[in-house]
């Protein structure tokens, strides 16, 4: 015979819910209306008959606190797949304080797990965190990628990811410029040591476009002359000019 969960055993309860592993849930049908929008009332028996819901226990044992006026769980620990499963039977449900705390520790575990991220912001319409969870992605497999995003995102995501690719190429294609000199009256000689040990920090990892202040950093250990230096910053300035004209990735959408 199936269990009632512990913190939803009242008598008083006039709904009952069974999660997918079989464990029940008494509630109260006033606290989903007052609450929730995922429950419509009407389709919600009150006649003892059980009522089965896809989630787990673990989900809804979770997700139903935030129905009543309690202290909340604390979410600070929580693994991540717990999370997740909370976060969407939050928005399935239309649990609103859930959704709330939810979508705030989604966005904490970035960078993080940014494909799941990036999902679930797409899926219930968090533009805002679509655009952070979005660059974190640049150096996860593709296939990866794909197989978590919805569909209609798979396209825009691939050309977000070839417009980064553009910078990257065009970024490293920058070592093969050398400048003048006066001093030496030559080709600088101290670029020519410089500009590989810089260029190689990017190496072909989209997330290097992330990192300018560390690549741009004094790649040789040595103080440059007044040219090479302006190098530098011409060359990070090209970049960084080139990264601020990439839309972000809801305008691929």
């Amino acid at each position: 015979m199936p269990e009632y969960a512990k913190l939803f055993n009242s008598p008083e309860a006039d709904v009952i819910f069974q999660s997918c592993d079989g464990v029940l849930f008494g509630i109260h049908r006033a606290n989903l209306q007052t609450n929730t929008e995922g429950f419509p009332p009407a389709e919600i028996s009150t006649s003892g008959e059980i009522v089965p819901l896809a989630e787990s226990s673990s989900t809804l044992e979770l997700l139903f606190q935030y129905i009543y006026p309690r202290r909340h769980p604390a979410l600070d620990e929580i693994a991540f797949p717990d999370l997740a499963a909370l976060a969407e039977a939050a928005e399935k449900y239309q649990v609103f304080s859930a959704m709330n705390i939810c979508r705030i520790r989604m966005r904490d575990v970035l960078p993080n797990y940014a494909p799941e991220v990036l999902a679930y912001a797409a899926r219930h319409d968090y533009p805002f965190l679509v655009h952070e969870a979005a660059p974190f992605t640049f150096d996860v497999p593709l296939a990866d990628v794909v197989a978590m995003l919805p569909e209609n995102l798979i396209l825009p995501w691939i050309k977000y990811i070839d417009a980064h690719t553009k910078v990257l190429h065009d970024a490293i294609a920058v070592r093969q410029r050398t400048h003048y000199n006066n001093a030496q009256n030559t080709q600088c000689r101290f670029w020519k040591a410089e500009r590989p040990a810089i260029a190689q920090h990017f190496g072909h990892a989209l997330q290097s476009l992330r990192r300018l202040n560390v690549i741009f950093a004094d790649g040789m250990g040595t103080k440059l002359s007044g040219c090479c230096e302006e190098a530098k910053a011409a060359w990070r300035k090209e970049i960084e000019a080139a990264m601020a004209g990439i839309p972000e990735f809801r305008s691929f959408v």
